[in-house]
């Protein structure tokens, strides 16, 4: 590797690191302190508190990466600007593009760490932590039981069995039956999909309902509106979060919600892998956007960090209603993800390239 990379590359993860160490601290000191009061009501120690927190700090890591990486880069430019580095390789030849290339192909290999941790260590944590928080901290009433993707909750007059969806307001292959005192059964009812909303609104079921001759009656329906005697806050489930799965099973998952027509599936994934390489695409708009403010005004640090964190709410706010929209299927799962990357990397690119042929 050639010295001028090395020295760009120490520089970047030097920075990546102070900005890690600072945002993941803030967090899980915000964090604790919001959150101890609870441990200690339920008879908790304090190092059992840190455990959890120290086992949490993945899943921190997984929200602030993007981030990370914008800060990190920024600091590392500005630096070079501010010390005149960046001016004297300019003056020895070397072009933006080539001093800019260490940091570009340094998020990218963070990137791809990130990836790696989505894949084998956050689904790990993640289910560890919200374990211990629904089962040691909240300890809501368990009338539900989980075997595998089912749940079964026995209710006052039956039981219900389902699948819960990733958006925990749908229920699959939901099953009811009820039986009389004698054990008879009473009631039957069979669906595809149904979603509650203050009443249980069903599709595509079947209702077998036992007659006052001793009789069943069938009835099939694509659509229909039943009142049922629990509705969700009785029933006690984990909560799904996409971060509990690995990338494949998240994309084996969404495979098998959209051969039943949904959707919900695709867009966690598409969500998932877009977010893990949102920083990129926010560096190389924030490259240019940093040098611009150096030639323009003279600064470096002090108006390019918060400018460049502004424009990362900014568009990670776009990015999250975009989200939004594809949940609600007014927009499309794969444009939702990625039209914001292609965009800021489609003006940073452009931008960066017509820099450095100005030189």
């Amino acid at each position: 590797m050639h010295l001028l990379d090395r020295y760009i590359f120490r520089q970047f993860f030097w920075n990546l690191l102070l900005v890690l160490g600072g945002l993941l601290s803030l967090y899980l000191l915000i964090d604790f302190f919001e959150q101890i009061e609870r441990f200690t009501d339920k008879g908790q120690t304090i190092g059992f508190a840190l455990r959890f927190f120290l086992i949490k700090i993945p899943s921190i890591y997984y929200q602030i990466s993007p981030v990370s990486i914008l800060l990190a880069g920024i600091i590392t430019l500005g630096i070079l600007n501010h010390n005149q580095e960046a001016m004297a390789l300019k003056a020895a030849g070397i072009s933006l593009l080539r001093i800019i290339t260490p940091v570009i192909l340094a998020s990218l290999l963070l990137t791809l760490l990130t990836l790696a941790m989505n894949q084998w260590l956050l689904p790990l944590t993640t289910s560890k932590t919200n374990k211990i928080w629904y089962t040691v901290i909240k300890q809501p009433d368990i009338s539900g039981v989980v075997q595998g993707e089912r749940v079964f909750y026995r209710g006052s007059e039956g039981i219900y069995c389902f699948k819960l969806g990733t958006d925990n307001t749908t229920y699959h292959d939901l099953i009811y039956t009820a039986w009389d005192d004698q054990y008879t059964l009473t009631n039957f009812l069979t669906v595809a999909e149904g979603e509650y909303n203050g009443s249980w609104h069903l599709e595509k079921g079947l209702k077998k309902t036992l007659g006052p001759a001793g009789t069943y009656h069938i009835t099939t329906f694509d659509k229909g509106e039943f009142e049922l005697k629990e509705g969700p806050e009785q029933f006690f489930a984990p909560i799904f979060r996409p971060e509990e799965h690995s990338l494949t099973d998240l994309w084996h998952k969404a495979q098998k919600e959209k051969a039943r027509g949904l959707t919900t599936g695709i867009v966690d994934f598409y969500a998932r892998l877009s977010f893990i390489f949102l920083g990129v695409p926010l560096l190389l708009f924030a490259i240019p956007l940093t040098i611009y403010v150096h030639q323009r005004w003279g600064r470096d640090l002090t108006v390019a960090i918060p400018l460049g964190t502004g424009l990362a709410f900014v568009f990670w706010g776009i990015w999250s209603t975009l989200q939004s929209m594809a949940r609600a299927q007014v927009m499309h799962p794969l444009s939702a993800a990625w039209s914001i990357h292609a965009l800021l990397a489609f003006i940073g690119i452009s931008w960066i390239l017509r820099m450095n042929r100005g030189g």
